[in-house]
């Protein structure tokens, strides 16, 4: 049985930060309620509510984060095929707006393990970096890291919905980037996450409690990016998302409904004999077909361009 919060503090977020609208705190229909969809917090749910004006997405309740980082299930995350497929995507739309080895690259907010940073050691990348700052400093979370100059490429991969100022870390960001520079953001889109079906997936592991505390709109993403001096270079499908056969979206939920799992399984040995037996095969076997053309949208990526 799904038990409250246990994991809390007095302090709520009420405002809006991008547009600084506030929320009735005693208004309960304002508020959805989501379980957490991390194996070590299961029991617990947490209260979020969009913003009626600019539609961006709040967690209420202020927690401790370092509890509930300290089992994130993607620090046990290996550089399986999968994961090699997706960087390869995000290899070549990178490569789209000029990369090369002899560049520098920045991947901010890159876990524990640095996949990503490991997929382009592999392919020959000799000037990338990887920083995480839950990550210990012998490893990722190494500060120092962020002093090897600046970049000429900078990945916000999945980020800055976890952090409590954007603006801030973009701020910072754009001292490491240089003139020139692309920034690319991936985040969930708030514009299309019904926040009355917490029961599906898709929408269960966008929202992300407590772990994501504000969820943008690609406007809303637009505007703070603007707010930097940054040009809008592209919208692009994110690296996850592939034509591949059972590596989308729709397939990896249909997955976790046949394993009735938190996000944890994606990170484990893929169980093929439980899908093979399962009632729901003839679905998933149809999303790994079409599932890419039947996407929810509820993730995007947007290419910026430092100008000054």
């Amino acid at each position: 049985m799904v038990q409250q919060q246990l994991v809390s503090t007095t302090k709520q977020r009420l405002d809006c930060l991008i547009c600084n609208y506030r929320v009735d705190a005693n208004d309960k229909s304002a508020f959805s309620t989501f379980q957490c969809n991390v194996r070590a917090f299961i029991d617990e749910t947490f209260k979020v509510w969009k913003c009626p004006d600019c539609k961006t997405i709040h967690c209420l309740d202020v927690v401790a984060l370092n509890h509930y980082y300290a089992k994130y299930p993607i620090a046990q995350a290996t550089l399986t095929w999968p994961f090699r497929v997706f960087y390869r995507k995000l290899h070549k739309q990178l490569t789209k707006y000029g990369l090369s080895k002899t560049h520098s690259i920045l991947d901010y907010g890159c876990g524990a393990n640095g996949l990503f940073v490991q997929y382009l050691r592999q392919e020959g990348f000799t000037n990338c970096h990887g920083y995480d700052p839950y990550g210990t400093k012998d490893g990722f979370g190494d500060p120092a890291t962020l002093q090897q100059g600046a970049f000429d490429y900078i990945l916000l991969q999945d980020v800055i919905e976890h952090v409590e100022d954007p603006r801030a870390l973009l701020d910072r960001l754009n001292n490491f980037l240089v003139p020139g520079g692309y920034i690319l953001i991936s985040t969930p889109n708030a514009a299309n996450l019904n926040l009355n079906r917490p029961d599906i997936n898709d929408i269960c592991n966008a929202v992300h409690v407590p772990y994501h505390l504000h969820i943008y709109t690609r406007e809303s993403i637009e505007l703070l990016g603007r707010n930097q001096g940054w040009k809008f270079v592209d919208s692009l499908r994110p690296n996850h998302d592939t034509l591949w056969p059972t590596l989308n979206a729709r397939v990896s939920n249909e997955y976790q409904r046949i394993l009735d799992g938190p996000v944890d399984i994606f990170y484990e040995p893929i169980n093929s004999r439980k899908v093979l037996t399962s009632s729901r095969f003839i679905f998933f076997a149809f999303y790994a077909l079409f599932g890419y053309w039947l996407n929810f949208y509820s993730g995007m990526s947007i290419m910026f361009r430092k100008t000054i």
